[in-house]
């Protein structure tokens, strides 16, 4: 008779619109939302399990709804005439929305890491245990889904449970480390620490079970049931702890910081012996974390077209190309006061942009001087290259790769923690756009270089030089950029 109902059950279920179509929305935002970032195997899992979150829930309901069905419409009356139990009954539901649940959970997550990978190379390291706590967590809202539906037998019992539990997953980043005695933690980048993510999955499972010997203790005490529920319980209360016990990820504040201020993790895998790997492509070293090297091709994308417009001199001190962790770059002395970084999530033309400026402006203010190591003084407020030629010449080359921007101030990373402020003006930019459409203008940039970089040089006087007439005025700024 379980066997039968099981497969009622489930057959139920599996044509029940609301997990699908909660399955299908998920899986349609997660592609959504990352639509412009390549894979990062790092993050990509973690994502998933947090929207996955939603898959839960309905999952949570349909099962809460199915478990309590018994006691609505004159069911109790009708059910007792036949020869089957409660207990029974509860069986079926419970295992067929946890195979429901898993399998509708292990389709999307794995459909949307598939899309993924057929997006570009990916990065970053797979934590396998993820992408199954995306799957543990269905099984576990099944389960307490059908004990919901047991014990409390209102038809609102289950939206409730699923909406209260969504809140406090939706909050759970501020809630630190104890964050991880909920199913799901979401919070996450990819310059964090690894997780603990195995020993959660444990304590997800452990409180399914749990969870489904309740459920099944609500008809009558049993001795099968009731060992399953203290043995889960057993394993879910110092799996949780172990799990929360981990220090939580503290980000660093404004001040002067160290490296010393770096969480030791984060020394150890970022910044440890062997962190990087460097590799030489066509004169240009470029480093990336261990598992971001496939992305070393499409860092290039962004630096070959700007480097290959300079001059040969200028290209051979070109720095190295050297992926950083945003959150901890704070504690990293370049030894110079300029540098070409990548960031640890790579895609969308903004990216490219940020790194396409970084070699722009270092050609533009550093490749003009050889002295390896002078340092550039920059204004503390930041200062202005309005009316300077060599603004115009970093806009240009970096309009090689994204088109050139329109005025706003300029940040770029630089030592000891300060900030580079550069600003300037629409009619920068538009001398910029007109040097792009023109020919001949990269021979005309390289043949005058040095009097174009030149922070005496004025726009109007580089523009005889390249070939443009005078459209604009571009008048200097009150803090000239040294």
């Amino acid at each position: 008779m379980t066997w039968r109902l099981f497969l009622l059950e489930t057959r139920r279920t599996l044509r029940h619109p609301l997990v699908w179509g909660t399955a299908l929305l998920v899986l349609a935002l997660q592609t959504f939302l990352t639509r412009d970032e390549q894979p990062d195997l790092s993050v990509d899992p973690v994502r998933a399990t947090g929207l996955s979150t939603c898959l839960a829930a309905a999952v949570l309901v349909v099962a809460s709804l199915a478990a309590s069905r018994d006691g609505r419409h004159g069911m109790p009356e009708s059910l007792a005439s036949l020869p089957g139990r409660a207990v029974h009954r509860t069986r079926a539901v419970l295992a067929a929305s946890a195979l429901t649940g898993g399998l509708a959970a292990a389709l999307t997550t794995g459909c949307y890491l598939g899309v993924r990978l057929l997006g570009g190379p990916a990065g970053g390291r797979l934590d396998v245990w993820e992408p199954l706590t995306a799957v543990a967590a269905s099984v576990l809202a099944a389960a307490l889904g059908v004990a919901t539906g047991r014990w409390a037998r209102w038809l609102v019992a289950g939206p409730m449970v699923a909406a209260a539990l969504g809140f406090l997953i939706l909050l759970n980043d501020q809630n630190g480390a104890a964050g991880w005695l909920l199913p799901v933690m979401q919070e996450h980048s990819a310059d964090w620490p690894d997780r603990p993510s195995g020993v959660h999955l444990l304590y997800v499972l452990a409180l399914a079970v749990a969870f489904a010997g309740i459920a099944l203790l609500r008809h009558r005490a049993r001795i099968a049931p009731a060992v399953a529920a203290v043995a889960a319980l057993a394993v879910a209360v110092p799996a949780g702890a172990a799990a929360a016990a981990r220090p939580p990820v503290v980000l660093p504040g404004s001040g002067e910081l160290t490296m010393d201020d770096v969480d030791p993790r984060v020394r150890e895998r970022f910044f440890g012996p062997g962190a990087r790997s460097c590799a030489a492509r066509r004169g240009i070293t470029y480093c990336a974390y261990r598992g971001y090297e496939p992305w070393i091709p499409l860092w290039e994308e962004a630096v070959l077209p700007i480097a290959d417009l300079l001059p040969a001199p200028v290209r051979a001190r070109l720095p190295r190309v050297e992926q950083v962790a945003p959150d901890w770059s704070f504690a990293e002395d370049t030894g110079d006061d300029w540098r070409i970084s990548p960031p640890m999530t790579w895609g969308g033309p903004g990216q490219r942009a940020m790194v396409a400026q970084d070699v722009a402006f270092w050609a533009a203010w550093r490749g003009g001087r050889a002295p390896a190591g002078q340092e550039t003084r920059f204004p503390r407020g930041g200062c202005d290259a309005h009316g300077q030629a060599r603004i115009l010449v970093a806009l240009w080359l970096a309009g090689r790769v994204s088109p050139p921007e329109q005025p706003r101030p300029l940040y770029l990373d630089a030592r000891h923690a300060r900030m580079i402020m550069i600003r300037w003006g629409a009619a920068e930019v538009g001398y910029a756009k007109a040097l792009l459409a023109l020919p001949g203008a990269a021979e005309a940039v390289r043949t005058h270089w040095d009097v174009l970089v030149d922070p005496a040089t004025t726009v109007e006087r580089a523009l005889p030089l390249l070939g443009l007439r005078r459209t604009a005025d571009t008048p200097p700024g009150a803090t000239p950029c040294p």
